[in-house]
Order: structure tokens, then C-alpha cells, then sequence
């Protein structure tokens, strides 16, 4: 067995919680891999926490001249994915999460037994700005069809991070690399439904990925109205996108709106924010998506936005 099959790559730009990362990655049991990072023409200095790790892993650095991940996030990760060499498998890790040590090792093991998968998975845990673990995510099952992944995540029953999956390179190409959204927002999901249409999602058991949940990622940022704005436009784009592949159980209206349900949810109780903003909010999304929400409906997200608004005036006046 070619012993470098792994390119793990970080996209990198912010320097808070990057030595953390690479302490992980050093830290691994099997260091069978090459670690590959992008350095998006941060202001900080990445380099000098990177290079403490040079004689512990096998690492190559570079620094783009033009910062591209503040205005397209998903092509910073497809540059950064062309630093590789002749790896077989892509991990798109990010420069503030964590691995536990056996990671490699056991993705190595699970290789061995399973010649077929595209696409492999590893279980999550929250963790929080200092390393403290907030919750488990609810497990895979050791083999995930895309369209019960779908079903599971529309339902709160799965959550679903990019830095926790591995996935054939010739897959990625096969496929035109990642399904681009603003923000990258939804294009994770998307990805794994391109990659794993055929074959589905393996899971890799007994080793987990942490992912940090703080005020600096884009997935905790549900107070800017700008972000917020983008987010949606993204997810009507996802769920349009998601229409043409005609999938038995999952085309339907319900559907489409529980994928945008937890955003308007947030701007509902989001006291920040102003109360026309919300209407704009909830028709705009109506508008884009009036071939697939009727007027009814609209009805409804408006009737329990007002509803939300009158509880808050009343708390405020008891």
C-alpha cells in the first residue's frame, strides 16, 4: 500500500486556534498523509506556527497572493485542493478543529475492508471556543444512502460539518469539484450528495472529528442581516438544485421548507433585528420560491412571525 494516499488540506486564514489544529494532526497515530495548506493572504503570521510543526509532519505551505475565500469561499477550498500531488483521498480539514489522534489510522483500517466507498464520514463533537465538548452529534449509521442522509438531516436527526469527511479525488474531478453557494452555504451537502449518490456514506467508527462551535464561523453568524440575507438565497438555491434529481422520498414541498424553517426561526426570535426586516425577509423568501410555496403558506410563516412579535411586546410590558 502506497503509504501517502491522504492529502489533508486547510484552507487557512485565521491564526487563533490553527497551532491547536495542527497539534491534532501532528498528534495522529498513523501519519501516512501529507498535510497541505492554503494560506488565504491572511494579515496574520500563519507561517510561524506552521513551521513548529515541519519536522513532525509531512507539510508543504503556500501563500496566495490574492485573498479569495472573503468573496468565494469554495473556490479557496478548490485552489487549495490543487496544491496536492497524486493522493487519493482529500480530507478538507479547517484551521480551527480538531481531530483525535486515531483518525488517520482508523481511516487507513477501514480502507483495508472496504475497497469500494467514495466517500467516508467520521462522527462530530461540539466543541467550544476552549476545547470544551458542548455535545455528540447523533451518530451515522455505518452505511448512509443520500437520499436517508437528506431525509435525516431536513429532520434535525444528523448534523453535517465539510471537516468531517474524506473523499476519493477522482470523485471530485468526476464530478466538477464542489456544488458552489454563496458562502459555501449548503455546498457541503450538496457535495455529498454529488459524491456519494452511488455508493452513499461509510462511516468510520471509533474516532471522531471535534468541530468548534464560536463566534467566528460563518454557521454561528445569525446576526448579521446581510449574512442572514445570503444564507437564505443560498439555501432556496440548494433546494432548487436539490429538485432535479427526482428523488422518491424527498421531493416535496414539506421539504423545501424545513431546509430554510430553522433560518426564519432564528430571525423570528432574534430580537436584533427589526420587525420590517423580518417581513422582507419572509416575502422575499416567498417570492423566490412561489412556484413551490403557495400564497397559504405565506400566510402562515407571516401569522406566526406577527404572533412572535406580539409575545415579545407583551413580555416587555408585563
Amino acid at each position: 500500500m502506497n503509504k501517502n494516499k491522504l492529502a489533508i488540506v486547510i484552507p487557512a486564514y485565521k491564526e487563533i486556534y490553527l497551532e491547536e489544529a495542527l497539534e491534532s494532526i501532528s498528534s495522529q497515530t498513523c501519519k501516512n498523509f501529507t498535510v497541505y495548506i492554503g494560506d488565504d493572504h491572511s494579515p496574520y503570521d500563519l507561517f510561524s506556527i506552521i513551521e513548529k510543526f515541519s519536522d513532525k509532519i509531512n507539510i508543504n505551505y503556500f501563500q496566495f497572493e490574492k485573498n479569495l475565500g472573503g468573496t468565494d469561499l469554495v473556490k479557496q477550498w478548490e485552489r487549495c485542493i490543487e496544491l496536492t500531488n497524486d493522493e487519493e483521498w482529500i480530507w478538507l480539514f479547517s484551521d480551527d478543529d480538531v481531530m483525535e489522534k486515531n483518525c488517520v489510522e482508523n481511516f487507513y483500517k477501514t480502507l483495508q475492508t472496504d475497497t469500494e466507498s467514495d466517500l467516508f464520514h467520521f462522527d462530530v463533537k461540539v466543541i467550544n471556543n476552549s476545547g470544551k465538548i458542548l455535545e455528540a452529534s447523533n451518530q451515522f449509521p455505518q452505511k448512509l444512502g443520500i437520499e436517508e442522509f437528506l431525509i435525516k438531516r431536513l429532520n434535525y436527526q444528523l448534523h453535517s460539518f465539510v471537516v468531517e469527511y474524506i473523499f476519493k479525488k477522482k470523485v471530485y474531478y468526476e464530478n466538477f469539484k464542489f456544488q458552489n453557494f454563496d458562502l459555501a452555504w449548503c455546498s457541503d451537502d450538496a457535495t455529498w450528495v454529488k459524491f456519494g449518490l452511488n455508493k452513499g456514506i461509510t462511516t468510520i467508527s471509533n474516532a471522531f472529528v471535534l468541530w468548534r462551535y464560536s463566534e467566528i464561523n460563518i454557521s454561528s453568524n445569525l446576526k448579521d442581516e446581510m449574512i442572514i440575507l445570503r444564507k437564505l438565497e443560498s439555501a432556496i438555491q440548494y433546494i432548487t438544485w436539490l429538485r432535479s434529481f427526482n428523488f422518491k422520498n424527498y421531493n416535496n414541498k414539506n421539504n423545501d421548507l424545513r431546509k430554510i424553517k430553522w433560518i426564519l426561526g432564528s430571525i423570528n426570535k432574534a430580537s436584533s433585528f427589526s420587525f420590517n426586516f423580518k417581513i422582507k425577509v419572509y416575502v422575499k423568501v416567498w417570492k423566490k420560491m412561489n412556484n413551490g410555496f403557495s400564497f397559504k403558506v405565506l400566510s402562515w410563516m407571516l401569522l406566526s412571525l406577527c404572533r412572535t412579535e406580539l409575545e415579545s411586546i407583551l413580555r416587555k410590558n408585563k
